[in-house]
């Protein structure tokens, strides 16, 4: 399936507007793009520790499962003292010499003398066949590549919310853009109106109305900018950094005009099916553990009693077969195998709603150009009436609140417009999080 989203080249014009509305503004800023704090977010390595600890346990835990099919070797030394065990020459059948080790009964003289025993010696296991340390070992993998599909989903989790608070930084810059804008206008606007009273061809009671106007635009600036300062610590907490200063959003952002690509399965969706696959492979080393094990056996050394030492050595095969264990390892198999379900079931749900996600990307990306078209008109028509109200008032057939409530209605336009563009954006950015780029 291929998505392209494409708004008739009316989104650019928009954005042009309000670059240029800005400008004076952002010509001193720092912009501050958001693929820029994604990366930073994602550079601290604070938040990761947790996850990395995580993944470093998973690959120790397929290093520990691995280590079981290897060959293992251990030594032992032994020394006692203890009665009895004394080295005899005896003469075979053949004529031949031999030392052999007896103990003299409790009725000889010699039978409670001490000894010095003591025994060196090299032993050796190779497993042959065992299948729940292959099972085991698929486990471990599993969980291994679960772990690292719960990191990239934590990081997926991160750049979503960073996503979001930049978005509510952008929607509160511009808003804040356009209230200063009107405060300014509404100071000039109090400044020619002082102007025309001083000349007498205003009554003086304008210069009150042209105050009282000033005053509001101003409130509402200082409001717009509180609201800028606190989206602004919102996104600064969620990239776990500080801002620069001076900096500014990227104001671009709401020209994104085209996704292309297919749907694909976020790493949520991928680490609950590794844990599943892993839960029935952990159930497979459970059902394993009543199989048979065959192995290599050896053991080398020396052995001694006193001054007389032995040689030593064997080597064999050893076949161990499970016969009992009180149906442990088949209850534990049920409860890996009903996790598994569970995790499986999770899987499809987070499936899912990825595809309602996805769909209702669609949807709100839809609404949100069909609101823009309307909104653009009504921005253009606010601002006819604004030139007609202003005019108006120039002439002397027009009062100054009618100018005013002009502009407000000019203002509430374009910060509609602007919520617009930012849904439109928030619901480019998702469908972008869930197809292949």
């Amino acid at each position: 399936m291929k998505m392209l989203y494409v708004w008739r080249g009316r989104l650019p014009a928009l954005i042009v507007v309000t670059a240029a509305m800005l400008e004076p503004r952002a010509a001193a800023a720092e912009v501050v793009t958001l693929q820029e704090l994604e990366t930073l977010a994602l550079q601290n390595q604070e938040r990761w520790q947790a996850v990395e600890a995580t993944k470093a346990e998973a690959s120790a835990e397929v290093d520990a499962a691995r280590a079981a099919r290897m060959p293992t070797f251990w030594m032992n030394v032994m020394s006692v003292v203890a009665p009895g065990s004394d080295v005899e020459q005896v003469l075979t059948v053949d004529g031949r010499e031999v030392n052999v080790r007896a103990s003299p009964s409790v009725r000889e003289s010699t039978a409670f003398r001490p000894n010095v025993r003591y025994e060196a010696s090299i032993e050796m296991r190779a497993p042959i066949y065992d299948g729940q340390t292959r099972a085991s070992l698929r486990a471990a993998r599993a969980y291994r590549a679960a772990a690292e599909a719960s990191s990239a989903a934590s990081r997926e989790t991160v750049v979503t919310m960073v996503r979001a608070a930049y978005l509510d930084w952008l929607a509160t810059y511009l808003a804040h853009g356009f209230a200063e804008n009107a405060a300014e206008e509404a100071k000039a606007q109090g400044e020619r109106v002082a102007a025309r009273v001083d000349d007498g061809e205003r009554p003086p009671s304008e210069r009150d109305t042209a105050s009282y106007q000033e005053l509001q635009t101003e409130l509402a600036a200082s409001e717009a900018l509180a609201r800028l300062e606190d989206a602004r610590r919102l996104l600064e907490s969620a990239v776990g950094d500080e801002l620069p200063p001076d900096a500014a959003p990227d104001a671009n952002l709401l020209a994104i005009d085209s996704i292309e690509g297919d749907p694909h399965e976020t790493s949520e969706v991928e680490m609950l099916e590794l844990r599943r696959d892993a839960a029935r492979d952990e159930a497979e080393a459970f059902r394993k553990t009543r199989a048979p094990v065959l192995a290599i056996v050896g053991r080398t050394g020396l052995t001694g009693i006193n001054d007389t030492v032995f040689p030593s050595y064997q080597l064999g095969l050893n076949l161990s077969v499970p016969l009992w264990d009180g149906g442990r390892a088949v209850a534990l198999a049920h409860a890996a195998d009903a996790r598994a379900s569970e995790l499986g079931a999770r899987a499809r749900d987070a499936r899912l709603q990825n595809a309602d996600t996805l769909e209702q990307a669609a949807i709100d990306r839809e609404q949100a150009e069909a609101h823009l078209a309307i909104a653009n008109r009504l921005v253009a028509v606010s601002e006819k009436r604004v030139d007609h109200a202003q005019t108006s008032y120039d002439l002397g057939a027009g009062g100054l609140e009618a100018v005013s409530d002009a502009r407000a209605a000019l203002r509430d336009a374009r910060s509609r417009r602007t919520q617009l563009q930012v849904a439109r954006a928030d619901a480019m950015l998702r469908s972008k999080a869930l197809v292949g780029q």
